[in-house]
């Protein structure tokens, strides 16, 4: 699964969860060309708010997520 592709199908007001990893979950949500990224607990509990990202800066994200496996 190429996650960034995953990503870039998404449409105004979508998300998609980023499969479970050693850390938790990674949900991505896309709004006003704005993805924003939450951490969903291994656990469960609240997702939260990571950090928003940009088209441009989509990349930093994927990375970011990737570290938490």
């Amino acid at each position: 699964m190429d996650a960034k592709q995953e990503i870039l199908k998404l449409r105004d007001g979508e998300s998609w969860i980023w499969p479970e990893s050693d850390y938790g979950k990674a949900e991505i949500k896309l709004n006003s060309d704005i993805y924003s990224l939450f951490e969903i607990p291994m656990y469960g509990g609240e997702p939260s708010l990571v950090d928003n990202y940009t088209i441009a800066t989509l990349d930093h994200l994927i990375k970011l997520v990737e570290s938490w496996a």
